[in-house]
């Protein structure tokens, strides 16, 4: 599978909109986030419910540890406390609970992934000399580790000699006996390097193990507040100060379209209001499409020995911007294992599964929906 490898979005929601877009043209199977989804930027909600619909997997980053409540901000900047209470306001209870129970480290297909290090991933340390370098490559057997936290897209390296080599983002395919860390920099928050400035991410393709670096012009409007109420106007100003001190003087300035999210829809990914059938929902889990695939696979298998009564399937087509592309629904007696994807959802990237009692009183009994 070909995956985007994304990391520090920091609430800005610009950004990662066309790093999605950008993710799905390059023919990505699906979406890793390594966290810190908010902190700094002026979107948290919006983000949140992006990462939420289009990421197949994310980890915890500090800010968003932070933000949820699991760690403090005691040892935060200024700037990036008041972002931290600004965001907890923002965010729904749902959110913050998401926030809450992401993972410290997880493994994509035989890579391992992080915000900081491997060493004590709850810590956030920070991977920046050949000595940080050695000390996670001894704490873990993965030949391909992915790290955020630095904001800075490079690469460390490793071989038989056992000496480590701190090497500047290029594209790569792993060799046999050596082992890579790999930052793909920042998507919503960059650094200013040689006079530029510009999101990042990288394309990993598990079949062939290879690396491929991607980056994109990034606009300084995006991590700007919007509206103008009285509370807003502080941090404008200081997010804004501190992405022009972040990236200089020589800003590649680029707007994309769809700057401003529905901030109705930025409160909770669930557009049903407390409705029957939220109160039957049982299961749900999320799905990645590859590029052009026909039809996907739900595996939603019914106990009918035990006669299980049948159950009501939703799937919905999600776009790379994280809009919802078509719905539909079936009603599933025994099995599905084969759903054609409609001719209304071409080009979506993943598709939300949801398994729902068709009567509260129903108990059915699911063999399996993985």
């Amino acid at each position: 599978m070909k995956y985007a490898v994304i990391s520090d979005i920091h609430a800005n929601e610009t950004a990662l909109k066309a790093v999605l877009a950008d993710a799905h043209k390059a023919g990505a199977d699906a979406v890793v986030c390594l966290g810190d989804v908010t902190g700094y930027g002026p979107m948290p909600a919006e983000t949140v419910v992006l990462v939420r619909r289009s990421c197949a997997a994310t980890v915890a980053g500090n800010h968003d540890d932070a933000v949820s409540g699991r760690t403090d901000a005691k040892d935060f900047i200024d700037l990036a406390g008041d972002a931290v209470r600004r965001h907890r306001d923002a965010l729904s209870k749902d959110a913050l609970q998401w926030l809450a129970q992401l993972p410290y480290v997880i493994s994509i297909d035989g890579a391992a992934a992080s915000h900081g290090d491997f060493t004590d991933p709850r810590s956030f340390l920070y991977i920046e000399t050949e000595d940080d370098a050695a000390a996670n490559f001894k704490a873990t057997e993965a030949q391909i580790m992915f790290v955020g936290h630095t904001h800075v897209p490079g690469v460390f390296l490793t071989g038989q000699s056992g000496r480590i080599y701190k090497i500047p983002p290029q594209d790569f395919v792993a060799e046999d006996g050596k082992r890579y860390i790999v930052n793909p920099g920042s998507v919503g928050y960059p650094r200013e390097k040689d006079g530029e400035c510009m999101s990042s991410y990288v394309l990993y393709d598990s079949t062939e193990k290879s690396v491929v670096y991607r980056f994109l012009p990034f606009s300084v409007a995006s991590v700007m507040q919007r509206g103008r109420g009285a509370g807003r106007i502080r941090p404008l100003l200081a997010v804004a100060a501190a992405a022009l001190l972040a990236a200089g003087a020589a800003w590649t300035v680029s707007r994309f379209a769809g700057t401003d999210g529905p901030a109705a829809a930025s409160q909770s990914t669930s557009t049903d209001p407390a409705g029957p059938k939220e109160n039957l929902t049982m299961k749900t889990r999320r799905i990645a499409i590859p590029h052009g695939a026909a039809t996907i696979n739900p595996n939603l298998v019914l106990d009918t020995k035990a006669k299980s009564p049948p159950v009501e399937l939703a799937i919905s087509y999600i776009a790379p911007d994280g809009s919802t592309l078509d719905t539909e629904t079936f009603t599933v007696r025994k099995s599905k294992t084969s759903i054609r994807v409609p001719a209304t959802a071409k080009g979506a990237i993943s598709a939300i599964l949801e398994v729902r009692k068709l009567k509260p009183a129903d108990e059915p009994a699911i063999v399996s929906f993985d």
